[in-house]
């Protein structure tokens, strides 16, 4: 009978618990809630991966188009072209010996100019091609350091680059080295369980559909109910810990700073210092219209840290002073838009006027 009694009263209790908890998740995901903050980002006309030549790229010689909803906002949706090793054409350089003292620039999703028809090296590469030199753009989203140095060992070795310019952001010497598989249904992230949602992912849908269709189609992709928020709060519990308060992942941040200084020194290595130029973009943080003062000033540490690490001879260009406004930024998102990557485009060429680049 008392086990009787023991028994009951932990129903009891564990209905007490669910109960809400269970009540909670199903009007979630009745009102289709939480959403309106959470990106899902969608490809058409091919995949992104890195199988193959082993960096990541996109369908060679293909039509891309690249959206990303918010809610129930498409806060972008534009089309690009590759080139014959799945690049995006940034600029197309008509000079007839490609191998010409090509330059190879890598970088992450701002220099690959996400979200924009164009990017802000357009106008870099086509000052390059007046002087009769061909370049490559061959930055992509998500890269880090450890990434980058993938890309240009691949332009070295097999597409015959000797000069090479390294865009950044300063996030960027914290971004470990991630291969990107795909399917019919999506581009991701390797993950341990590598299906599609789980990790970062590239939805595909039909190349024709209309702004309506996409973002009705991206509504199919949202998590609704209680478990989503359980996880991002995990995230940013998980988050807190390590950039403010746990010895041992503060250790491990410092590890990758490592891993990101080790890749620019093998960079610089295989190219030169004397050929190699790194550039330091600006993002909505830098410009202050997002975070704190302290993390800014966290990141800024960060970044000198792995500055002071890598060749000393390697031209240095920080344009993080170019006067980018909220205007010169999607909304939702962190990308420069059009108009930002023109100011952006005319801050470099400002900066190098005097200066020697590769």
């Amino acid at each position: 009978m008392r086990n009787f009694f023991q028994i009951r009263n932990l129903l009891i209790i564990a209905t007490a618990i669910s109960l809400p908890v269970v009540v909670a998740d199903q009007f979630m995901r009745f009102a289709k809630r939480p959403r309106n903050n959470s990106r899902v980002m969608l490809l058409s006309g091919g995949r992104l991966d890195s199988s193959g030549i082993g960096v990541r790229h996109y369908t060679p010689n293909s039509t891309i188009r690249h959206s990303a909803v918010y809610g129930d906002i498409l806060e972008y949706s534009y089309k690009f072209k590759t080139d014959e090793n799945g690049f995006r054409v940034t600029y197309n350089c008509s000079v007839s010996d490609k191998t010409n003292n090509l330059i190879a620039i890598t970088g992450d999703s701002f220099t690959e100019g996400q979200g924009s028809n164009s990017s802000w090296i357009e106008s870099f590469q086509r000052r390059l091609c007046d002087q009769g030199q061909n370049s490559v753009n061959l930055a992509i989203a998500g890269y880090g350091i450890e990434d980058m140095q993938d890309s240009l060992d691949y332009a070295y070795e097999k597409l015959g680059a000797r000069k090479a310019i390294v865009a950044i952001l300063a996030d960027d010497i914290n971004r470990p080295r991630v291969p990107m598989t795909s399917n019919l249904t999506c581009s991701m992230y390797q993950s341990k369980k590598n299906y599609c949602g789980h990790s970062a992912t590239w939805w595909h849908h039909p190349q024709d559909f209309n702004p309506r269709e996409i973002v009705a189609f991206a509504k199919t992709k949202y998590n609704f109910g209680i478990i989503p928020v359980l996880k991002f709060f995990k995230y940013k519990l998980k988050t807190m810990v390590k950039y403010n308060t746990n010895d041992s992942a503060n250790t491990n941040l410092t590890e990758m700073i490592n891993r990101s200084i080790s890749a620019m020194n093998s960079i610089t290595l295989k190219y030169g210092p004397n050929n190699l130029s790194l550039v330091i973009l600006p993002t909505k943080n830098d410009r202050d219209l997002i975070g704190s003062p302290e993390s800014k000033t966290k990141r800024n540490a960060d970044l000198q840290a792995f500055l002071r690490s890598i060749n000393k001879n390697v031209s240095i260009k920080d344009i993080r002073e170019c006067p980018l406004g909220e205007n010169h930024f999607f909304f939702n998102d962190g990308h420069p838009n059009e108009e930002g990557h023109k100011l952006l485009g005319k801050c470099f060429l400002n900066q190098i006027e005097n200066s020697k680049l590769p």
